[in-house]
């Protein structure tokens, strides 16, 4: 698939996402929206994957269980392995991060995906939606 029809199939799912949450499934409220610059920052997992993103669109993540997003890899890294990896950002809605992975680092190839916000107010969190173990899957909290 390339590059190009990998990102029409995220923003699809992106755009179902949007419109099954603000349709009042209960899932979010609007206490789950979230301002550009409450994402910039340090953003830790409790098993130490990390996220930064920066004012200026970009974002650098290191430790990312391979799980916890679902890519469309034309050479995925085997299970069980962590992500690092870099690229840009940008919040959509309030509601969620759109990140635009560029290639380098786990990444053989360009990848899209999206975070969620699962809590906001004084210790935010953001969430990666594929693990079905949990709510609102793979979290991370806001550490600066």
């Amino acid at each position: 698939m390339s590059a190009v029809n990998r990102y029409k199939v995220r923003l699809a799912g992106t755009v179902l996402a949007v419109a099954l949450l603000g349709g009042g499934t209960g899932c979010t409220g609007p206490d789950h929206t979230i301002e550009r610059a409450q994402v910039v920052g340090i953003w830790k997992a409790d098993d130490g994957g990390r996220i930064e993103f920066t004012a200026d669109g970009r974002f650098a993540m290191s430790g990312i269980h391979r799980e916890a997003e679902t890519f469309s890899f034309s050479d995925p890294p085997p299970a069980g392995e962590r992500l690092t990896g870099a690229g840009t950002w940008e919040l959509e809605h309030q509601r969620f991060i759109e990140l635009s992975y560029e290639k380098g680092g786990s990444f053989s190839d360009t990848e899209t995906g999206s975070m969620g916000i699962a809590e906001t107010g004084k210790d935010p969190v953001l969430y990666f939606s594929t693990d079905s173990d949990k709510e609102y899957g793979y979290e991370v909290r806001k550490v600066s």
